[in-house]
């Protein structure tokens, strides 16, 4: 079963809205379109993993050049979602309970950071806190796919915390650079994953 079905109907609050506003918002067209400013805040999210990261474990010309392309890919997302931004087809109506979804996603997502981080200093290795964080993200943007009905989320979930796991299982059997390297690259992953779909013809 498909967890992110077709959408059937208009959303409730796009109905309300002015009917030349509608149109703009039924085309994916709309600046206030919600799916452009959640991934805006994706975008900063990706940023704050890309140079919070790696001090300590990449040579400085690669940790540039890793920044660099974040910081790209970045300016490509903004700028195809907001200024010269493509059609992103109407929204879905979303899931009758996804405000309650998208809290507890928070909820659960800070909870877990703050055990996880806890549980890696007690076994002496803070070096992986970043690449969890990177996990727990990841995961906390799967259910989003649910409650907004956007299969991007659920891509873009799997994708960080692929990344992540892979960063945390890194650190702790080879060392302290990895878990960080692995932060710069799930900072990156997330960005791209924005990025082609900001990029997708519709």
């Amino acid at each position: 079963m498909d967890i992110v079905p077709e959408p059937t109907s208009q959303p409730a609050w796009m109905q309300r809205m002015p009917e030349a506003q509608r149109r703009r918002m039924s085309e994916g067209r709309h600046p206030a379109d919600p799916r452009r400013i959640g991934s805006l805040i994706a975008i900063v999210g990706g940023l704050v993993f890309a140079w919070s990261y790696g001090d300590d474990a990449v040579a400085e010309p690669w940790l540039l050049a890793l920044r660099i392309a974040a910081s790209v890919l970045a300016a490509l997302c903004a700028w195809r979602l907001f200024l010269a931004p493509s059609a992103l087809g109407a929204p879905a109506a979303p899931h009758r309970f996804a405000w309650f979804i998208y809290l507890g996603s928070v909820a659960g997502m800070l909870a877990a950071i703050a055990c996880g981080r806890a549980l890696l200093v007690a076994i002496d290795a803070p070096h992986a806190a970043g690449t969890w964080i990177a996990v727990c993200v990841g995961l906390h943007f799967i259910p989003f796919a649910v409650a907004f009905r956007e299969r991007m989320l659920a891509r873009l979930g799997i994708v960080v915390a692929g990344a992540g796991s892979l960063g945390v299982l890194l650190a702790l059997t080879l060392g302290a650079p990895w878990g960080e390297l692995c932060a710069v690259v799930a900072g990156i992953a997330q960005l791209a994953v924005l990025a082609a779909w900001a990029f997708t013809r519709r």
